[in-house]
């Protein structure tokens, strides 16, 4: 129970059911935790299970994808702790209907969903890597999608995007040795509940639980990782559109 004790963690949109499963699953391995979400008060129930755990947690509400609010959720972590050593963004989303029909994608739909899924993270990743510079070390982890594989809808592009500046960011923060990864979950139960019809196009024949995400996230932000940097790791039961 102390693949991360000590460490301090910043989890974006951990009100919803993957970003609690992620800020949670952290704690119980030891790490004090930023919880946040847009919608004041989402992140309640997670802030009450991390301390009955004995564990720190600051609760910012504020949407990421604003530079304030960023500042705001970022610099908890520094003013309370003195810094961040896991940075997990996990904030995304989409605008407008998923369509892959270019006739079909409006400007606000595309540029609303650019900036939820690409802004928050490189706001997020600005403000929390000078102090991961200073100390010689950090974990990075971005949540993508297997969405970022192909297609036309700005939530594919976006997701690729986000895979991009992983591997980019990585690149250069390598020297530093501050590791940077993305985890690219399938469907996952969250606020979309799926049945059994997609089963057939998953090879293992289950739908992902937000543990499943969680317990992926841990590792990459744990020393058991130390040599893993600019991945990306697909956790959708065998699933990989990208090959």
């Amino acid at each position: 129970m102390d693949r991360v004790a000590g460490k301090r963690a910043v989890v974006t949109a951990s009100g919803g059911k993957m970003g609690g499963a992620i800020a949670l699953r952290l704690a119980q391995e030891g790490a004090n935790v930023v919880l946040n979400d847009l919608v004041p008060g989402l992140t309640s129930s997670y802030a009450e299970q991390i301390r009955a755990l004995g564990r720190e947690v600051i609760e910012v509400d504020g949407d990421v994808t604003d530079r304030a609010a960023a500042e705001a959720v970022v610099g908890a972590a520094i003013d309370r702790w003195g810094g961040v050593d896991i940075l997990v963004n996990n904030v995304g989303g989409m605008k407008g209907p998923y369509t892959h029909e270019l006739a079909d994608i409006t400007e606000d739909s595309w540029d609303n969903t650019m900036r939820i899924n690409l802004r928050g993270t490189f706001l997020c990743s600005q403000l929390a890597v000078p102090g991961m510079i200073e100390r010689k070390s950090g974990k990075i982890v971005n949540i993508a999608s297997t969405a970022w594989a192909g297609g036309v809808s700005p939530y594919s592009v976006s997701k690729a995007g986000v895979v991009s500046f992983t591997r980019g960011l990585a690149d250069e923060l390598a020297i530093h040795h501050i590791n940077v990864n993305a985890v690219a979950p399938g469907a996952t139960q969250t606020r979309v509940q799926y049945g059994e019809e997609i089963l057939p196009r998953i090879p293992m024949r289950r739908v992902n639980e937000p543990s499943d995400i969680a317990n992926t996230v841990l590792f990459l932000a744990s020393e058991e990782a130390r040599q893993i940097s600019g991945q990306l790791v697909i956790v959708a039961g065998g699933a990989n559109p990208s090959l």
